[in-house]
Parts: structure tokens; sequence; C-alpha cells
């Protein structure tokens, strides 16, 4: 647990943001198939998620070294034979991605996590990994994963998560043939799969998606030698939080890296009162503190947050109703009523092993003073979050 006074600032604040997890994730599964080598240059530290990645490609056969610019990257030459175990740390993303990789791999894979992932499911991409023919024993982790690719005509459903599209585009190198997948349901989270086959294709990638149906084949990786990294997007709310309850600029050097949340940024910095978070429910607890303390609204087309690292729609209601702040849930978001003002928590708030509501919890605290639990799950994406809290006003 960490106590957080409460400070008042009166000046703008430098509030540098870490190289965002998802290109890094991204990147790291895609050179790690190439046998190629390539700069990843950002500034900061990687969060937690990005280095579960990055250990995970090593054992695997890849190298990653640290640069005075961010990481070089040595790809494998050939994915590694016989018994792996990954440790995917709180990373998601990265399970996802190393489940279908290891689909094509010989040998078995044991995939693990801590117990914030065990408690998290692939149904959606484990479902068509079977369908190819894989052997896989749980949704869940620990997971095996034993290749043995032989169909490549599915059927993938996409209404909850997005990531088990991405996860089959980034394996795609090691496809025997083109695989054809019907897409079912509506996508969520779509500026993320969007992200992975710009990627793809900056790679050499002939995939296409559209009208329901992704086609994609195999193909030879070419991995620029410098990729430059950009600033985590989805934690630019988190500063406007900060922002607005302090009452001073916090600058990020925020630019729009392609996850498609600029549009929903641009919507709450204007004030717009009915927020849609279909392809940014990541924001939505930090979303939620800023329309409660401010003129109010609803947040709807968010209900693939509740399979987050928490139900992230039900939490974000415990931890706000912690300072005092109260909202409506819904069965896709949250109705908000306006002119609240936070007050001090009573009792430490549980942000149950999920960095965002800690992060949204301890931006709160900054101002109003409380004490958060499991402060340092914020490391997954940002490892200075906590001291750059504990500074401000200093």
């Amino acid at each position: 647990m960490l106590a957080i006074d409460a400070v008042s600032l009166d000046s703008p604040v430098e509030w540098g943001l870490p190289p965002s997890k998802s290109h890094l994730i991204r990147w790291l599964a895609i050179i790690s198939q190439s046998g190629q080598e390539a700069l990843l240059s950002f500034r900061g530290e990687a969060g937690g998620d990005a280095s579960s990645m990055s250990r995970c490609i090593e054992a695997m056969g890849s190298k990653v070294s640290v640069h005075k610019e961010g990481w070089v990257v040595q790809g494998a030459s050939e994915l590694s034979k016989g018994p792996v175990s990954l440790e995917c740390g709180n990373s998601g993303t990265s399970a996802n991605f190393l489940t279908a990789i290891s689909a094509f791999r010989d040998g078995t894979t044991t995939l693990d996590g801590d117990s914030s992932l065990r408690s998290r499911h692939s149904s959606e991409l484990c479902s068509t990994l079977k369908q190819m023919g894989c052997n896989i024993d749980s949704e869940r982790l620990p997971r095996n994963v034993k290749g043995g690719v032989v169909g490549y005509d599915v059927e993938h459903d996409w209404s909850r998560t997005s990531q088990g599209l991405s996860a089959m585009m980034v394996a795609s190198p090691n496809f025997a043939e083109e695989l054809r997948v019907t897409l079912l349901g509506e996508s969520v989270s779509s500026g993320y799969w969007m992200l992975t086959r710009e990627i793809c294709v900056s790679c050499g990638s002939r995939m296409v998606i559209e009208d329901g149906n992704a086609v994609i084949p195999p193909w030879e990786v070419k991995i620029p030698q410098r990729v430059e990294i950009p600033v985590e997007e989805s934690l630019q709310p988190v500063a406007m939080l900060l922002s607005r309850l302090h009452g001073v600029i916090f600058e990020t050097g925020y630019e729009d890296s392609g996850i498609g949340i600029n549009d929903t940024i641009r919507a709450i910095e204007s004030g717009e009162n009915d927020i849609h978070l279909g392809r940014a429910s990541d924001i939505i607890s930090p979303v939620a503190a800023m329309m409660a303390i401010g003129s109010g609204g609803r947040i709807r087309g968010a209900s693939h947050a509740r399979g987050k690292e928490s139900d992230r729609i039900s939490k974000t209601v415990e931890v706000l109703s912690s300072f005092g702040l109260v909202m409506q849930e819904v069965e896709d978001g949250l109705n908000i009523p306006g002119g609240q003002t936070p007050r001090k928590p009573t009792e430490p708030i549980e942000t149950h092993s999920d960095h965002r509501l800690a992060m949204t919890a301890m931006a709160l605290a900054s101002r109003y003073g409380g004490t958060v639990c499991e402060p340092e799950i914020c490391s997954v994406s940002d490892p200075g979050f906590v001291s750059r809290i504990l500074g401000l006003g200093d």
C-alpha cells in the first residue's frame, strides 16, 4: 500500500509518457521471427509488459540488448525447437501473440503469467487455433501449446477482443499457406488490430481485412534497421485527469500513435458528454473521473472493458466511489452525474491488479489524499508513474 498526501500545484508539470507497449510488443513479435536486427528507439523506460515480451522472445532464440537509444533486437533465424517455458507476467497481449507463434513451432510451449493474467481467458484465439489443428490444453494460463497446424480456413469471433486476430497476423510469417478467416461479430478496439496490420504490411505482408473476412498469406519479413516507438497514447487521459484536478497543464509531448483513440481524446478535451469507447475501452477509468468532476454524461460501447485486467466497468465504479464519486453502471458503460467533488477515501483503495485503476486512483489521491493498494502494478505500462506522483509539488 502507498499513502499519498494531497498537494497543491501552481505551475505546469513536465509529465513524460513511457514508450508505447502496444508498439513495442508487436515489433518484438515480428522481429523475433525475422533473423534480422533492428533498433527499437524510444525515450524513457519500457514498461513491465514489454519487458516480459522481450524475455519471452529471448527464451525462443532471439536476443535483446539495451542501447542508449532503446533496445537492439536480433531475431532468431528460425523458431526454436523442443520444450520452451515462457513467463508472460501481466501481459495478455504477449500471452496471446506467443500462443499463436507457438502453434507453428516444433515442440511444446508452456505459457504462464501472474495471478491477474491467469484469471483472464483467450477462448476466441484458442478456438481458432484448435480449428487449425493446434493442440491447446487450456483457454487460461498456465497453457501448453503443441503445434500441428493442418487447416487454414477458420472462423474467428472478434466481438470481445481484437487480440486474437492480431495474434494470427503476427504469427503469419510461419504459415504454410494462406489463412482465410471468417470474422464473426462486430470488431472492438479496432485501432489495435489496425496497428498490427500496419506494422505487418510495413514489413512485407500482403494481408487483406475487409467485409468481415481476413486473408492472411505467409510472407518474408523485412525489418527496417531502426524503428521509432511513440509514447503510450492510452495514458494521455491520466495526464488530462491530473491537469483538471490540479488546474495546471501536465505536458506529455503526446502525439497520435495510431491505436485509434485520438478522436476520443479530442472529444473529451472539447467537453462532449456522450463518449463512445468502442475503440478505446482501456481509458474508461480516467475518463469517468473527468466526467464526474466535469459536466457529466455517459460512456457507452465499452462492454469489452469487462474482460481486461479487471471488470473495468464495475471496478471503476468501485474505485471512484471510494472518493465519493457516484455513477450508474450499465451493460456497456456508465451514466455519470456531473459537478461532483471528490473527497479523501476513509479506507485503502483496492485496485484489483489493474494498472489503469491504480493510476486513476493515484491521480485522484494526489489532489485529495488517500492510500492505494498495489501501486507497483503501474509498472506494467509506466515504471516511473509512482515516483512522478510522489514527486508532485517538490
